[in-house]
């Protein structure tokens, strides 16, 4: 048996918890984080919006990760992510 391997029972019984997830916003706490991104007051988040809220959050690759965004939350495809489809994406279990 190679040392590297980890079997349950070589588990130390004093480990922490796991890292449980925040609790969800609200939904008036999600409309004000929408509102701080919506740089133009429209009510849609552009690709450029998107873009530089997930540089102002120090994500990599920001114009990719808003790419992706577009194509999850943009459920009527034109272009944008309203704020309702922001807040059903937000409602969503990251899990599924």
């Amino acid at each position: 048996m190679f040392p590297w391997t980890i079997h349950p029972k070589n588990i130390d019984k004093g480990c922490s918890k796991p890292v449980t997830l925040a609790a969800p916003h609200s939904e008036e706490q999600l409309n004000k984080i929408f509102d701080r991104f919506d740089s133009n007051g429209d009510g849609h988040l552009s690709w450029e919006e998107l873009r530089s809220a997930y540089n102002i959050l120090g994500m990599s690759f920001p114009g990719l990760r808003a790419l992706k965004a577009l194509r999850v939350a943009d459920e009527n495809r034109d272009g944008y992510i309203s704020q309702k489809e922001f807040i059903k994406l937000t409602r969503k279990n990251p899990r599924k």
